[in-house]
This record gives structure tokens, sequence and C-alpha cells, in this order.
């Protein structure tokens, strides 16, 4: 089954910070019905503390094609920031790293950059 996995940003890695997204996850989940199921993140250098996990989205993703493009749709970047409730979960948010799991491979996606106008 395809699936879209959330990591954590290891800057991101205070007790604090990991539930907070563990907590706007749960929202995603009741509000759209979606199977998320968290998982110990294991690194091969350093052991990781227990309450940092990776979670695994179970959702139709896009099927994989010839030119994979390295953002989130703007459905999802809109399904994962509607549940946050304050600018400061929305900046956790993006820091994140997603990817989707096909069979045989794995990419990674991430939030596109706000475009900032430049005055010259």
């Amino acid at each position: 089954m395809n699936y879209m996995v959330c990591m954590p940003s290891q800057d991101q890695l205070s007790r604090e910070n990991c539930e907070k997204i563990h907590n706007i996850l749960a929202r995603m989940s009741d509000k759209y019905r979606l199977n998320i199921v968290p998982e110990p993140v294991k690194t091969k250098r350093l052991s990781s503390p227990v309450y940092y996990r990776k979670y695994r989205i179970y959702k139709e993703i896009r099927e994989r094609d010839g030119n994979s493009e390295a953002y989130l749709t703007p459905e999802e970047e809109a399904m994962i920031l509607s549940v946050c409730r304050s600018p400061e979960e929305e900046e956790l948010m993006k820091h994140c790293t997603y990817a989707y799991r096909y069979p045989a491979s794995l990419v990674l996606k991430s939030f596109r950059e706000e475009k900032r106008d430049r005055k010259r």
C-alpha cells in the first residue's frame, strides 16, 4: 500500500515540538478520516529519544510519473495547514520532511516556498 511519510526535522527534536506535531496529525486524522500510524525513528549513528516519531499517513497518493515533482500537491499543503491553530504550528509542519512511499522507492517532498516580491 502506498503512503506518505511525515518526519519531524531534527532541528525540532524537543519533546514539546514532537508532541505538537503528534497533536496536529491527530487533528488531521480526525478531520480527514485518515489512518496515521506513528512509529519510532531509527538512526544508525545516535539513539533517538523515545518521543521522536515518524508518521505513516495512509492516503491516496499520486501515481509516480517520469518527472517526479519535489513538492507536495496544493491539496496536501492545504490539508496539513488547515488543522494548524497558530503560525508556530504551521512553521513546525512546513519544516517536517515528507515523502511518498512507493513499492520500489521513496520520493522526498516539501512545501513550496512562498514567492517573495523583491523591491528594487
